[in-house]
């Protein structure tokens, strides 16, 4: 094979790790350089419903595909079929069927003849957690059955194929993992900002409620500024200082606060995310500096079924608990609950000895520690 065609074919390979839609032009260039009838390439979702993915040239090979598709229900368990069990594993009909084989035999009349083919050779391009792929060249029987060149080329071949198909299975996964990471740092109640030089990439849902709010946060040609002119110098400070990896040493981020017009405020933590290789949670997502920032003024969530769950707390235990957080003294909570204060004194007895307090400020501490800083929904105990 001349030099220049070999080239054509290795970069179109590794175009289509950007681009699967390629394949179907790719197959069509090796059919055409192997005098195949048909190229098909079957890649099996081992998650959810098992779904296939085929890309292919040529004659119809659904019989074929419904071969690697039970070859992939099987798991390629050792015992299993003798071939295709290895990436880079080439098969060919004489391996399958063996050197003396028969037309009767059980593979061809089965899974070849009703394709219309005569010859294959099949290779294992891709065996990961999440999937399996194959790769496969097939003649008919008024072709030439396959010789050593052809070996030769789909050995040469295979290996590029393979490596593609790990590299968009890779690039798949890091996707899957940063839209994951971004649906949990999306649910934070506190607001969470990524910069860069160029200003701020990433705001999950609670930031965005800050800067519309805008009683003391504010974007300012996508900076994050504030009402403040004081304020928002040393945010910015800290902001620049972050993303060229400066922190104060003991502690390693900044604080800022960012108070507003009605006396309470924001709290701010920023902090470089240069951090040594491996120990940056938020790798992946775009963002040098990352800036927390909790409101103040919003009360925490009572923990909800978790902190029930976890005390031995009855449903009225816990509303009790949650009316607490939200500011409640004992006559209003008899009055929501429609019982005597009397009644609500044992429920605070109850609670405290479940959960080793002795006081009312001791038990709104244990719950405030005990919440996860995510949003939580209006309704979160038993208000019956």
């Amino acid at each position: 094979m001349k030099a220049a065609t070999a080239a054509r074919i290795i970069d179109q390979i590794y175009d289509c790790v950007l681009d699967s839609e390629r394949w179907p032009g790719l197959l069509k260039m090796i059919s055409s350089r192997g005098e195949n009838a048909g190229s098909s390439i079957v890649v099996y979702d081992r998650w959810g419903e098992g779904r296939s993915c085929v890309f292919e040239h040529g004659a119809d090979q659904s019989h074929l595909r419904v071969y690697f598709e039970k070859l992939a229900t099987m798991k390629l368990r050792p015992g299993g079929k003798p071939h295709l069990r290895s990436v880079g594993d080439v098969t060919t009909l004489t391996m399958l069927c063996g050197e003396q084989e028969s037309l009767e035999h059980d593979f061809y009349v089965r899974w070849i003849k009703p394709s219309g083919f005569r010859d294959m050779i099949g290779v294992l391009v891709l065996k990961s957690g999440k999937r399996l792929a194959w790769f496969s060249v097939a003649r008919t029987e008024i072709q030439a059955r396959y010789r050593e060149a052809d070996l030769e080329f789909i050995d040469w071949l295979s290996p590029h194929i393979c490596r593609a198909f790990t590299m968009a299975d890779v690039f798949e996964l890091q996707a899957i993992r940063i839209e994951q990471l971004e649906r949990t740092v999306d649910m934070l109640s506190t607001g969470v900002f990524l910069a860069d030089t160029r200003g701020i990439t990433y705001m999950n849902s609670s930031a965005r409620k800050l800067v519309d709010q805008g009683r003391a946060l504010k974007l300012k040609n996508n900076r994050l500024s504030t009402n403040k002119s004081r304020t928002a110098d040393m945010l910015a400070h800290a902001v620049s200082a972050s993303l060229n990896g400066l922190a104060p040493m003991r502690v390693g981020s900044h604080t800022v606060p960012i108070p507003d017009e009605e006396g309470g405020g924001l709290l701010a933590i920023i902090l470089p995310l240069n951090w040594q290789e491996g120990r940056n949670p938020l790798a992946g997502m775009a963002g040098s500096a990352a800036i927390f920032i909790q409101d103040t003024s919003q009360p925490l969530p009572f923990p909800g079924a978790a902190f029930a769950k976890l005390y031995s707390l009855t449903p009225t235990e816990a509303r009790v608990c949650f009316e607490l957080t939200r500011g409640a003294n004992s006559q209003e909570l008899a009055e929501i609950l429609g019982v005597g204060t009397n009644t609500i004194k044992t429920h605070l007895k109850h609670i405290f000895a479940k959960t080793g307090v002795t006081r009312q400020g001791e038990l709104i501490r244990l719950m405030a520690i005990s919440t996860p800083p995510v949003r939580s929904s209006e309704a979160i105990c038993d208000r019956k």
